[in-house]
């Protein structure tokens, strides 16, 4: 028992270090996402945005964020801990155990705070507070215009991509841990490969889902279900609006997946 209370609050703090310190790079990845409009590179645009919004506009959504992101880190992977030794026990080949347990503690965290993963979306996406004020003001106005299914959109199809994504994620790291030294510098690099590799295999997922989450809203179209979403994204820009922010999606999900898997190690050998 102390054990699994020990691996929550080291995976929430894990999670919390990496998303603060890539939260630029989150709020970049994210209007590029949504605003299909923006025809600059991300290194022409960075500058504009800072220049119109400020520097703390960086962090818009970091708040919602972190307390997003630290209970599903600790139920990630204190559920990703119990279903490997679970899996253990009936003496399944090791690498498919980290793909199912991995698979498994990416739709049990995500059911849990998808609706918390709504609310920032909404807030990192607006610019200048030009819709919602604060983060009870989302909820109350997301919550009028769709009721609580309003915060649920885009759960479905996003729940299903934490299989090839977080299975992809626990199932490289736990494979380089197992195969190579683990040297300070190769864990950061495990954790690195990483979330390089379990992004490139589920991205669609990730901004189908933010579209979703924003429809009708900040000048996005209205979709009516994730089909809908599907054909209106493939008939405006082909298969690159599947990939739609993949650039900083990969700078920060790299460094912050580094980051979540050093901080579990370092806490656990300390």
């Amino acid at each position: 028992m102390e054990e699994n209370v020990k691996n929550i609050i080291y995976a929430g703090i894990g999670g919390m270090l990496s998303r603060t310190a890539t939260a630029p790079l989150e709020r970049l990845k994210v209007l590029y996402q949504n605003k299909t409009d923006i025809k600059m590179s991300y290194y022409n645009y960075l500058p504009q945005l800072i220049k119109k919004e400020g520097y703390l506009s960086l962090f818009n959504g970091n708040g919602i964020n972190c307390i997003r992101v630290v209970p599903e880190s600790a139920i990630r992977y204190s559920v990703f801990d119990y279903s490997k030794k679970y899996f253990d026990q009936k003496e399944i080949d090791k690498n498919l155990n980290y793909f199912i347990s991995g698979s498994i503690s990416g739709i049990t965290g995500s059911c849990v705070v998808y609706p918390l993963e709504t609310i920032r979306t909404k807030i990192t996406a607006q610019s200048n507070k030009n819709m919602y004020n604060n983060y009870i003001d989302c909820v109350k106005k997301s919550y009028y215009r769709n009721g609580i299914q309003g915060f649920y959109k885009g759960n479905v199809l996003y729940t299903l991509g934490q299989i090839p994504y977080q299975g992809t994620n626990f199932l490289t790291y736990q494979y380089l841990k197992d195969n190579y030294e683990n040297t300070n510098m190769n864990l950061l690099l495990f954790g690195s490969f990483a979330g390089f590799t379990s992004i490139s295999v589920s991205y669609p997922f990730e901004i189908i889902k933010r579209r979703m989450q924003l429809s009708g809203e900040l000048g996005n179209p209205t979709y009516k279900n994730t089909a809908h979403c599907l054909k209106h994204m493939f008939k405006q820009n082909g298969l690159r609006a599947f990939y739609a922010g993949l650039i900083p999606q990969y700078i920060k999900l790299i460094p912050a997946n580094c980051i979540f898997f050093y901080t579990i190690e370092v806490f656990k050998n300390t």
